[in-house]
């Protein structure tokens, strides 16, 4: 998939706090629509709009209100299968060969949509009814919502460019797709059905990130998924204790409000002026983001969530590296390679 590139200033100032205000809105809303659990809507929100590159565009508002359709899909079939075992394993083992193979050979981020909201779903269904319309009524809110903040935002404070972007992923190549392919599904789904038997439902953080280590073409971008997703965590985990800490001591929600929307526009804000890769600083504002919302919100102690993403994401992705190269050394000829086969065509 294409890397999320870093926003020349002068094309637009604004992103930083689009973003800001996106976040807020959502969460000041948030109880009025009877969203009980935000966390998810608003990370992905927030994702959403700082992913926003170039002039406003029809598929600024796409991605947003594609949250609902997909919420509701993904939940359907995830209710009427998961009665029957056979059929629900078939359909996720169906629908993440094909997400990941978006990803890896057209590098196209519908993949994202085959894979991650799918799990989502179906551990929601396994877990109980309940959990299953928490997370499918949060999604359909928050993706009505985040394209209204997407218009208002856009319309107070639109960039500055005319430049439309166009997105240019780089696909990976290889001789033996079909190979490649089963080797990382088969990784992916070791993870996910391995989440299915804990019934845990906030340890789903660890087949979405197995997703993103499965689907990048080689060993270097898989390392870059480290650093940025594994390192954001850690320091997106310090942001939030820190912010869990002033919460603390005036638990208020217009203190929450303005804590959130600190954290939103101090991180985002650096995706444009900051030395690190723009996504580092785009994970560890949604990790700061779900520690603070889902240690008030959820059922878990803020330690216990700080804890859990930390070990987790880290300790998955590295697995999931050593696995995939253990693999692919053995079943994946060594002269493989994209730069090889790219020749060979």
């Amino acid at each position: 998939m294409e890397q999320l590139s870093r926003v020349d200033p002068n094309e637009d100032p604004y992103l930083a706090l689009r973003t800001m205000l996106g976040v807020a809105l959502c969460f000041a809303l948030a109880e009025p629509l009877g969203m009980t659990q935000p966390m998810l809507p608003i990370a992905i929100g927030m994702s959403l709009l700082s992913g926003q590159r170039g002039a406003l565009t029809a598929r600024t508002f796409a991605g947003p209100l594609m949250l609902p359709v997909v919420a509701i899909v993904f939940s359907w079939l995830a209710a009427v299968t998961v009665n029957e075992p056979l059929i629900f394993l078939f359909m996720n083992v169906l629908l993440a060969a094909g997400g990941i193979a978006l990803m890896l050979f057209r590098g196209s981020r519908a993949g994202m949509l085959l894979t991650v909201f799918p799990a989502m779903m179906s551990l929601s269904a396994l877990y109980n009814e309940y959990a299953l319309a928490t997370i499918r009524d949060s999604m359909v809110s928050g993706g009505l919502l985040v394209g209204a903040a997407a218009v208002l935002t856009n319309l107070l404070f639109p960039p500055r460019t005319k430049r439309v972007h166009i997105e240019s992923p780089k696909p990976h190549v290889s001789r033996n797709p079909s190979v490649e392919l089963a080797i990382r599904v088969g990784v992916y789904l070791a993870t996910l059905i391995a989440t299915y038997a804990t019934n845990n439902i906030s340890l789903l953080i660890a087949p979405i990130m197995m997703v993103f280590v499965c689907a990048e073409p080689d060993h270097g971008g898989r390392m870059e998924q480290v650093v940025d997703r594994g390192g954001g965590t850690i320091v997106g985990a310090m942001v939030g204790v820190a912010a869990l800490a002033l919460y603390n001591l005036v638990p208020q929600f217009i203190v929450l409000l303005l804590l959130l929307s600190a954290i939103t526009y101090g991180l985002i804000d650096r995706m444009t002026t900051g030395a690190a890769r723009p996504q580092y600083y785009q994970y560890v504002c949604s990790v700061a983001l779900v520690i603070v919302l889902s240690s008030i919100y959820g059922a878990n102690s803020a330690l216990e969530v700080v804890v859990q993403r930390v070990s987790i994401t880290v300790g998955i992705m590295l697995a999931g590296i050593v696995l995939l190269s253990l693999l692919e050394e053995m079943f994946v000829p060594r002269d493989d390679t994209p730069e090889d086969a790219a020749v060979r065509l």
